[in-house]
């Protein structure tokens, strides 16, 4: 059974700068080269009217994986994933971690409250390995969760450098 997590942030900025933000070619280079990791990079990005989609590819050293994570990967994590954001500011996420077998799956969405911005991502890790598969997804789970943290953190001061 996937395990289901949610990340909420707040901002002091308005969502529609949120959302500018986070679909900004140059806030994407500035985070992954920030919170990437090893070989971190923008693979795609494609924008149109309705729907700007990117994929990056992030790294995890070994040595800041969970032990249990670590007897069945060897080497460092890799990630890869993608968003898509609507000019709705709604949005999915779909993640996958090289070697393991199964995914990240999520919505995401900006909303205005209190003269700023709330940012919910819910999420559901999927590890198809039996009888350790639970066990990896919490590890995966709690891994995002820490990354979804600092990306937040992370915003809220380009947003006040740069918004």
């Amino acid at each position: 059974m996937p395990s289901r997590m949610e990340h909420r942030a707040r901002f002091a900025a308005p969502a529609d700068s949120v959302y500018a933000a986070v679909i900004d070619p140059a806030f994407l280079a500035d985070r992954l080269e920030a919170l990437g990791g090893n070989n971190a990079s923008i693979v795609d990005r494609t924008e149109s009217a309705q729907a700007t989609t990117f994929r990056v590819r992030q790294g995890l050293a070994a040595e800041h994986l969970p032990s249990a994570v670590r007897t069945l990967l060897k080497g460092d994590l890799v990630v890869d994933r993608t968003e898509t954001w609507r000019s709705d500011k709604t949005g999915s996420v779909k993640a996958s971690v090289q070697g393991v077998p199964g995914e990240i799956n999520g919505t995401t969405r900006l909303s205005d409250v209190d003269g700023g911005t709330e940012w919910v991502t819910s999420l559901e890790v999927k590890v198809s390995i039996p009888l350790v598969g639970g066990k990896i997804e919490k590890s995966i789970g709690e891994q995002v969760l820490k990354l979804l943290a600092n990306e937040a953190t992370f915003t809220e001061k380009w947003l006040a450098h740069r918004g």
